[in-house]
């Protein structure tokens, strides 16, 4: 009996594998064996059988065989109780029903089913079930959650005892499609090229033909038109040949999209109709709106705009019914574009103001998710920390118990005994109580301090930063007009010197915020390998330029790791800075290697090296290694401030302040990992960080936010910044920063209103000036708030683009505006910086015309 159950079970496999190599074949083989499995006294043999229906019906894009296939699953569980079966059958009508539309509805029902599926603890309802749930949500635009489920369906693919191999080339074909709604077209390349090798060995045509697909939306979004449509005729040949109808409307309603892209929308027309019948046919009626919103595009293209229109809005209703979030704001934006190039204005600003309305709440969603997460981990801290008040509480009970005993025994004994130990208990509880009055005053202190710590950071940041900042502009608005070349060796050194006051700034921030425990830690699986090549990337330039060789040693087959991403980025830029600081000539190098259960990190150098005498204390605050000033003689620090760093490798060109060091020891606590140094005094110096193995799969590097370290990283600038054209509006009531801000403003020919409050700036506008870049200080003399001024000044000018300009280290207003997704910018401002938004903030008026003065 088992024999022949194995034999049953290796024969789906084998018909499961090849669904994706010959459908049709599949097909036969599956009505040739259905009365023979569904006949089997074996629950897996049946339940296996109406897998592999369900999964033929989806290639095949036949709803009703699903359908029918979901109900017979639901009633084999109910006879036999089998959890497997009804986690497959809600899963698979979750692909099912949300291609027809009902995302949102069929997402509620599959969350109720998934403690069934941890209960079964099967790695096949797993797998099926965080696919489907990660699929759902990527529809939804829940990207973050999305991500997560398809992530964890890939370690459960791994975990089947069958049908491994296909089960993770579905997984990772998702995990493509996710990264793809994300925008991030290299990560989504990635996950595709992983997939497509997988599917070649399996022989999986019809993956492949899915996979060419993706590989088209992916060169689309980086702008490579031709290949992505080199990709969509592949994959509609793959289509043809198979039969599968799901696979040829996409191929056709993306040929559809290249032609609309090329403004081609005579040529466009064909291809979006054939697509639309071929999606009817196939039951897809989500494929269906979408391609009905080609046919709507091609149409206005072509100037029949009212007519295109209503096929537009009527795939957009159904997107909305079906909750489709993702594909309602690509739609809306693509139409507002066709409205203006149609010349109808009016409808174009609304558009694309319904577009950036949906895209904000999209983002608002992906956080609230990300707050409820972080919420539900609190709250089981909290309960771990009640269990243990529980069992302190317990055990005081047991020891007064105990000691209620032994006063009993006592009693017995003699009285004399009793009093003797009864006022030996008083005295040890008096003392035991004024120590503890003693040491919560002690807290009390500490707190106080750390309070007025905090008061102080906040008001001096604000007060030191404002000279900086406007000396930063004046500085650059100097070297515009500088024509003395006698001056510029000068005006050099003078940005060092503010490059170096701007990397104290940052460093005292930074070490503050940890201290402070206002960065929270945030660990999750990281590529390693990614990140130490990100970080390299950013300071090759700096080690070429003193003469230095950057090198990185990486495993071949690749290393993640557990630990907070933004952390270890800011370690592995203050380690490899140092070491390029400290290095007069010859390597550094960044190596990962394993060391059993750990990954060992390592930055290694030929610099200066470190005294014996420093060894305890070189990771405190403000300790400068006594090495360096002896070696060099310039006072300099192995372990020096690396906030920022200059262009070069001269360790002469910025002072050390002893802060690099505190932070990365601050940041591997935080993180929980194991960290130290190894140094010759001249021969050279090697950092170190251990950090735990995963087996998870690492998220993307580059989703990690910017630190301050990168965002305030002063720099010279090898050629003069261009000139921009356009007009800028400035609200700021420090008359010094006032007059810096117009001498590099029209230094880089830009024309500037100044405002010391919302009245005087609400009156340029009155008075006819239209700005296309708003720039706020956030605290104003006037008691007004900047960041309720800015906003103020956006709507009434929606077409223009704004941020808050802030000296500040946290306050209600950058919390909020952070919130809102508003851009905030830190003094001191970086000339470079504040350029580069210019340059993407007028470009873009420039080029939307006079479409951007449309009320």
């Amino acid at each position: 009996m088992a024999l022949a159950q194995e034999a049953e079970l290796q024969a789906q496999d084998a018909l499961q594998t090849l669904t994706y190599q010959n459908l049709a074949l599949a097909k036969a083989q599956l009505k040739a064996k259905a009365p023979e499995w569904m006949a089997s006294p074996h629950v897996q043999v049946r339940r296996g059988h109406l897998e592999t229906v369900i999964a033929v019906g989806l290639e095949e894009g036949q709803m009703d065989q699903v359908d029918g296939a979901i109900a017979a699953l639901l009633a084999l569980s109910a006879e036999t109780g089998d959890d497997v079966a009804r986690v497959t059958a809600h899963s698979a009508r979750a692909f099912s029903q949300g291609a027809r539309g009902k995302a949102g509805e069929v997402l509620q029902a599959l969350n109720m089913i998934e403690p069934v599926a941890l209960r079964s603890h099967d790695p096949q309802a797993l797998w099926i079930f965080h696919l489907a749930r990660g699929s759902l949500h990527n529809t939804m635009g829940q990207f973050e959650p999305a991500l997560a489920d398809i992530l964890r369906s890939k370690d459960f693919a791994l975990q089947r005892p069958r049908q491994s191999r296909v089960s993770l080339l579905r997984s990772q074909t998702y995990a493509g499609l996710v990264h793809l709604s994300m925008k991030n077209a290299d990560k989504a390349l990635e996950s595709i090229d992983g997939a497509q090798a997988l599917a070649k060995e399996l022989g999986a045509t019809q993956a492949l033909g899915t996979l060419q697909l993706n590989r088209g939306y992916a060169e689309s979004g980086r702008g490579r038109l031709e290949a992505a449509r080199t990709a969509y005729l592949a994959a509609l040949r793959v289509g043809e040949s198979s039969g599968v109808l799901w696979l040829q409307a996409t191929a056709l309603n993306n040929l559809g999209d290249f032609h609309l892209l090329r403004k081609e929308y005579s040529l466009a027309e064909p291809y979006a109709r054939r697509a639309l019948a071929t999606q009817q046919q196939a039951g897809d009626a989500a494929g269906a709106a979408m391609a009905r919103c080609n046919v709507g595009f091609a149409l206005m293209g072509q100037g029949r705009i009212d007519e295109g229109v209503a096929e537009v809005k009527a795939g957009l209703k159904f997107m909305q019914d079906a909750g489709a979030r993702t594909t309602e704001e690509l739609i809306l934006e693509e139409l507002s574009r066709m409205y203006e190039q149609a010349g109808r204005y009016p409808e174009a600003v609304a558009t694309a103001r319904a577009q950036q309305a949906l895209a904000k709440d999209i983002l608002r969603a992906d956080r609230e998710q990300a707050v409820a997460e972080l919420q539900a981990r609190f709250d089981a801290v909290q309960r771990d920390r009640q269990i243990e008040t529980l069992a302190h509480q317990n055990s005081l009970k047991d020891i007064e118990i105990s000691q209620r005993q032994g006063q009993f025994v006592l009693a017995a004994i003699g009285a004399l005994v009793v009093l003797l130990a009864a006022s030996v208990i008083g005295v040890l509880y008096r003392r035991t109580r004024q120590a503890n009055h003693g040491l919560q005053e002690a807290k009390r202190r500490v707190d106080a301090a750390l309070q007025d710590k905090s008061l102080f950071l906040a008001t001096a940041s604000h007060d030191l930063r404002q000279p900086v900042h406007a000396m930063s502009m004046l500085v650059e608005a100097i070297g515009l007009r500088n024509r003395n070349t006698t001056i510029a060796p000068l005006l050099a050194d003078l940005k060092n010197s503010m490059a170096a006051m701007n990397q104290l700034f940052n460093a005292l921030l930074d070490l503050s915020k940890l201290e402070a425990g206002a960065s929270a830690t945030h660990r999750v699986p990281v590529d390693l390998n990614a990140l130490v090549e990100e970080v390299v990337q950013m300071l090759r330039s700096q080690a070429s330029s003193g003469g230095l060789q950057l090198r990185m040693h990486l495993p071949a087959r690749g290393a993640v790791a557990t630990a907070d991403p933004m952390l270890l980025r800011q370690v592995l830029l203050n380690l490899v800075h140092n070491a390029i600081r400290y290095t007069p000539e010859g390597q550094v190098l960044v190596s990962v290697r394993s060391r059993g259960r750990q990954w060992l990190v390592e930055v290694w150098d030929t610099g200066v090296g470190i005294a014996a005498a420093d060894d305890r204390r070189l990771f405190n605050p403000y300790v400068r290694s006594s090495a360096s000033k002896a070696i060099d003689g310039s006072d300099r620090l192995h372990g020096g401030v690396s906030d920022g760093h200059p262009p070069s490798g001269d360790a002469d060109s910025v002072e050390g302040h002893g802060l690099g060091l505190a932070v990365v020891a601050r940041c591997a606590q935080l993180m929980g990992a194991e960290y130290g140094y190894q140094s010759r005094l001249g021969k050279g110096s090697r950092f170190w960080l251990r950090l735990a193995v995963t087996a998870q799969v690492a998220a993307p590097a580059t989703s990690v936010a910017t630190p301050p370290a990168l965002q305030h990283a002063p720099h010279l600038h090898a050629m003069p910044l261009a000139d921009l054209r356009g007009r800028c509006l400035v609200v700021e009531d420090d008359p010094q920063v006032l007059r810096a801000w117009r001498a590099l403003l029209e230094g880089w020919s830009v024309e500037l209103r100044s405002a010391t409050n919302a009245a005087e700036a609400v009156q340029h506008l009155n008075a006819g000036f239209v700005p296309e870049a708003i720039f706020c200080d956030q605290r104003l003399r006037s008691g007004e708030s900047g960041f309720a001024v800015l906003q103020e000044l956006l709507a009434r000018c929606p077409d223009a683009s704004g941020a808050m300009v802030s000296g500040e280290l946290d306050s209600e207003d950058l919390r909020a505006a952070d919130q809102d997704g508003y851009l905030v910018l830190r003094k001191p401002l970086d000339p470079a910086v504040l350029h580069a938004v210019l340059t993407r903030w007028l470009s873009d008026a420039q080029d939307l015309g006079p479409a951007r003065k449309i009320d």
